[in-house]
């Protein structure tokens, strides 16, 4: 999705509006932009609340300045106004193009850099080709800006996002990994209560990968129609480059010990949900189990890699499974047997409180300003705290697809 820019002018200056955007228009085709104005509004439709729309969510106002639009009061008083507030916020980014000569130096936009250069107005350039070309390049120009301002702000918002709930299960794995270098985790819950973003999260904030490591992760989804544990091994036994006649639980864990002495490794099962519950006992007992031991019993100092199993669970199984997980850390706590956090729940609106007010500097003015009612929005929007519902929420209200993101953010 490009920047969507907004065209603000008087009907009067149609041709000169008509003459600018055909000198952006390379930058439309390339998918840099997306232009509108009104039109663009499809019959039928409620012209002032379609302009309302889109300029609400501009993020670059063009201002198309001639006598007409300082004459006109929804050019002037309505649009002109809003835009300025947005650009106040910081919501936006306000630009005036001088298309005809006017006396505007104390409208409230004088305060603004306008275009074309020395805002010479573009029908008193020689060839106003030219003129419209000086405005591209300067519209192009703060496009540059803008898209290194936003790549910085989506940073700084994953970076808060990181922040956002999962409380009881980031402080029980933080635990696990400050006293034991191997450890099995499950993540467990409904659909799209964010499971993938939890591990993501759990790793990027807290286990500090060393420059060689090996993470492997597996669908079991995608293994076939097989669900027992030797759809498991087959598919660890391709990443260890076993032969076929050579994958048992056995051979297995000794690659996997073979690949700890040298790196950090993490495994990632996703979908143990479609599991049979004898078959996910089985990994734990044939596999898991006998490569803790031997890691225990390795001699001192033979390897303080890290070794994390993680059990994705998208379908709130676990509940119901009779397994040996552990769900307290204390001091007779064995990292033979996998740790199961609560399951995953809503965010409630405290907890998207304390995230605001905690996370506020990082976060833009739509979300800060007005607290209760963006909570009160957030959770509305998100069938009450489901949390990628809500993850993909607060991206909408920032300017952002959840959905275009995610190859980025979730990299396990």
């Amino acid at each position: 999705m490009g920047v969507e820019v907004f065209f603000s002018y008087s009907h009067q200056d149609e041709d000169l509006r008509d003459d600018l955007a055909k000198h952006l228009s390379i930058l439309q085709r390339r998918g840099v932009i997306d232009t509108w104005y009104d039109r663009q509004i499809e019959a039928g439709t409620e012209w002032a609340a379609d302009i309302d729309q889109r300029l609400n969510q501009a993020d670059i106002i063009l201002l198309l300045v001639s006598a007409d639009f300082v004459a006109s009061d929804y050019c002037y008083d309505v649009e002109m106004q809003r835009a300025m507030e947005r650009h106040e916020a910081g919501d936006a980014r306000v630009i005036p193009v001088i298309v005809r000569p006017v006396d505007w130096q104390d409208a409230p936009f004088s305060k603004l850099q306008a275009l074309p250069k020395n805002a010479k107005p573009i029908t008193t350039w020689l060839d106003r080709d030219e003129a419209l070309l000086d405005v591209a390049q300067g519209i192009k120009r703060t496009l540059h800006e803008l898209t290194e301002a936003r790549q910085v702000f989506k940073g700084n918002l994953y970076k808060a996002l990181l922040k956002l709930g999962y409380q009881q299960q980031a402080e029980l794995f933080l635990r696990a990994i400050a006293t034991e270098s191997v450890a099995a985790f499950l993540i467990h819950g409904l659909p799209e209560y964010g499971q993938r973003w939890l591990l993501n999260r759990l790793v990027v904030e807290y286990v500090p990968l060393q420059t060689v490591s090996k993470v492997v992760t597996i669908d079991l989804s995608r293994t076939g129609r097989r669900r027992d544990v030797e759809a498991c091994w087959r598919e660890m036994g391709k990443r260890l480059n076993l032969k076929s006649q050579e994958i048992t639980a056995t051979t297995v864990a000794d690659g996997v010990y073979r690949w700890w002495l040298n790196q950090d490794v993490i495994f990632v099962l996703h979908d143990v949900n479609t599991m049979p519950e004898a078959a996910l006992r089985n990994l734990i007992e044939q596999f898991w189990l006998p490569l803790i031991q031997r890691i225990q019993m390795a001699s001192l100092g033979e390897s303080d890699r890290k070794l994390l199993m993680f059990l994705i669970d998208y379908a709130g199984k676990a509940a119901q499974w009779q397994l040996p997980w552990v769900e307290k850390l204390d001091a007779n706590w064995d990292p033979r047997k996998p740790i199961k956090p609560p399951q995953l729940q809503e965010f409630t609106n405290q907890e998207l409180m304390n995230w605001i007010v905690a996370q506020y500097r990082d976060l833009p003015p739509v979300l800060t300003q007005g607290i209760d009612q963006t909570v009160d929005k957030i959770l509305a929007e998100s069938d009450q705290g489901i949390p990628e519902l809500v993850l993909q929420e607060i991206c909408k209200q920032c300017g952002f697809d959840w959905f275009e993101e995610l190859d980025k953010w979730l990299k396990y």
